[in-house]
């Protein structure tokens, strides 16, 4: 069974931090936001993957490579001119002679792609779309459906007047192939905002069916950020170490180096090589490889990437700091995004920022 899974987005909410990164690679929780999808399309069946690459593309096949890894076979596509979601895949026709699924992969994703599939089958029209339900619809594309299941209308990013449902496109479609030849060769086309609105007026079947799972954006901070949460809350274990203050679910990866007297309050992902020093505390937070926090340093509601270091005293609440910076001594971070290999000077106050 194929699939096309679609990573050329510049995930432009993330800004700075898909500066050098594109959204596919953001880490959840110490995995690439792709890897999630890539590993439940494996685990269903689905092992010929296409994957469509725009914004900084070696980086992401460097990253995800041939599929040997995933025990599947990858190919890409390479977009210079991106042609919209749908646009996208039917730039990989000749890829697809059968049913096919397609994915987003900047979505966390880890569900169950067979399921869905089957549903599919069973009903017999010519695209299934994955539900998933939100909080806020205006976010997201909203869809309403029958009691069959049956797809009746759409609605892209409601406001709260005319949100008719609280039920959303999850971003995850099967399809049978004929749908391509209803999307333009030379034009930028959407599933969501074209292709769809489009098959329904021709008075084609559609279904809707609710995601079996864990679905979640992490197109802002805050969602990336949350998104991890999840994930250390399903697969992480209460950590019972002599000298240490913990409670809650930690991924806490066996390179790390705890001193006396750390307090982990957990969902916290702590990565290879991390070092928490004396006195630090790490709560609802993630902190990736090489980090290291120093005496009496908090990272509260937030995310540290690679290599960065929160010295002695220094706090960082609601925030994410990226790559290689240094957060000096007594610095206080509150709501603000931090780009790589930034120095925030010591006693500094951010809050509400955005530095690149």
């Amino acid at each position: 069974m194929k699939a096309v899974v679609l990573a050329g987005g510049e995930g432009t909410r993330l800004k700075p931090l898909t500066y050098k990164r594109p959204k596919p690679l953001m880490p959840v929780a110490g995995r690439p936001c792709i890897d999630y999808v890539i590993r439940s399309l494996v685990s269903s069946g689905f092992q010929e993957i296409i994957t469509t690459t725009a914004y900084l593309s070696d980086t992401l096949i460097k990253s995800i490579g041939d599929g040997v890894g995933y025990n599947a076979s990858i190919l890409y596509s390479f977009e210079a001119n991106p042609a919209g979601t749908a646009g996208a895949v039917r730039r990989v026709a000749n890829f697809i002679d059968d049913t096919f699924v397609v994915a987003m992969g900047d979505i966390l994703a880890d569900v169950d792609f067979r399921a869905l599939y089957d549903f599919h089958k069973r009903k017999g029209g010519v695209v299934t779309i994955a539900l998933t339900e939100v909080e806020d619809p205006s976010q997201f594309g909203i869809v309403g459906i029958d009691a069959r299941g049956r797809i009746q209308k759409f609605k892209e990013k409601p406001s709260k007047e005319e949100a008719f449902s609280r039920l959303a496109n999850a971003g995850i479609y099967v399809c049978e192939p004929d749908i391509l030849d209803f999307i333009p060769p030379d034009e930028k086309f959407d599933f969501s905002k074209d292709l769809f609105p489009k098959l329904l007026s021709k008075g084609l079947v559609m279904y809707g069916q609710k995601l079996e799972g864990v679905w979640m954006d992490i197109g802002r901070p805050h969602d990336l950020w949350k998104a991890s949460m999840e994930v250390v809350r399903r697969e992480g274990r209460p950590l019972h170490r002599a000298g240490i203050t913990s409670e809650g679910p930690v991924i806490l990866d066996s390179s790390v180096q705890l001193e006396e007297g750390v307090t982990l309050m957990g969902p916290c992902y702590v990565g290879p090589s991390a070092i928490l020093r004396r006195g630090s505390v790490a709560d609802n937070a993630c902190l990736y490889e090489a980090t290291r926090l120093e005496g009496r340093a908090v990272v509260r509601k937030s995310i540290v990437l690679e290599g960065s270091v929160v010295e002695s005293g220094a706090e960082i609440v609601d925030s994410v700091v990226s790559q290689n910076c240094v957060i000096e001594e007594g610095a206080h971070i509150s709501g603000s995004i931090i780009g790589d290999d930034v120095t925030v000077r010591a006693g500094s106050r951010l809050e509400n920022a955005r530095v690149s």
